[in-house]
């Protein structure tokens, strides 16, 4: 397992860059008697008996770390998200003869969700979504906005610290003003330069979560009451997560997922869905990424397991 683990994260695939990955995983499957199917959206299918799903994405954000092993946890860029799901899934196939179940492995996750939306509007049925959830079950995703907050000031010279509108000084007001209402994290802020001068502009990148509760439907008056442009980059609603009986046979533990999956997709397009799978979204996208061997066996033999006993 390590080692197939190993050969997935050093095929570097980040959105746009999946082939690779691909066709890695088309050669492996097919050699072990399996028929598999590409779609034009550029999906990697392999098609069972069942109604019943197991999908993760190829795709990953862009390289931060080297893969490397310490004797429990291997480290590395998509090793957790999704390439222990995407080795889980490989772990089953090698030991199934034959496939009740379906399986995907869908593009552009990390990015625009193409790969899913095409996946979801061609078939029709029930998925696992794997994602890093710690081997627990989700209920719920939570939902997202991404904004860009476009603030303009007043330039000045620098030494006249108080005579004009400072953007980015205005962009922390706004910032700290939203917080005490709304969930989010700052991801990039813009704005200044080398030249010793009150900078004039600045903009702010902001990623909302929100629950159902949340009151989100007031973020867009609360931004323009502020006297700031901005411009939504994507937002989703919060969609509520099915049961899928097969998989809550042997898994107990429940969670929220916190992040924007392709189970989004597959739930508008009328699938019942759940996300599920190996590693610890929080240090995902970063450089320290992590997994244990021993959970992507875990859900590999849970997914073997299914398909026995799945019915068509």
């Amino acid at each position: 397992m390590l080692e197939l683990l190993r050969d997935l994260t050093e095929i570097q695939s980040q959105s746009g860059g999946e082939d690779e990955l691909r066709g890695f995983l088309k050669d492996f499957i097919s050699d072990l008697g399996h028929k598999t199917k590409i779609d034009s959206a550029g999906n990697l299918i392999v098609k069972g008996k069942s109604d019943l799903w197991f999908i993760t994405h190829l795709d990953t954000v862009e390289k931060l770390s080297e893969f490397r092993f310490d004797g429990e946890f291997a480290y590395g860029t998509g090793v957790a998200d999704a390439k222990a799901s995407i080795a889980s899934i490989l772990f089953a196939i090698e030991k199934l003869e034959e496939l009740n179940l379906n399986f995907a492995f869908t593009v552009d996750e990390e990015e625009g969700g193409k790969g899913s939306e095409c996946l979801s509007k061609s078939y029709i049925g029930r998925a696992v979504v794997m994602e890093p959830t710690e081997k627990r079950i989700a209920v719920k995703q939570l939902g997202s906005a991404d904004i860009v907050l476009k603030i303009f000031g007043e330039s000045a010279h620098g030494s006249y610290w108080n005579s004009r509108k400072n953007a980015i000084e205005r962009a922390f007001e706004v910032i700290l003003e939203l917080k005490k209402s709304y969930k989010f994290s700052v991801q990039q802020i813009k704005g200044g330069g080398d030249i010793y001068a009150i900078p004039d502009y600045c903009e702010a990148r902001l990623s909302f979560v929100f629950d159902f509760d949340d009151s989100i439907n007031f973020l867009e008056s609360d931004i323009k009451n502020k006297n700031v442009k901005f411009e939504i980059l994507d937002m989703y609603e919060p969609i509520s997560l099915d049961s899928i009986d097969e998989l809550e046979r042997y898994v107990s533990e429940k969670t929220v997922m916190q992040s924007w999956t392709d189970a989004y997709n597959f739930k508008k397009s009328g699938w019942k869905v759940t996300v599920w799978g190996p590693g610890e979204l929080e240090i995902c996208h970063t450089k320290k990424e992590r997994i244990r061997i021993r959970d992507i066996i875990e859900c590999g033999e849970i997914i073997v397991r299914i398909n026995r006993e799945v019915s068509e």
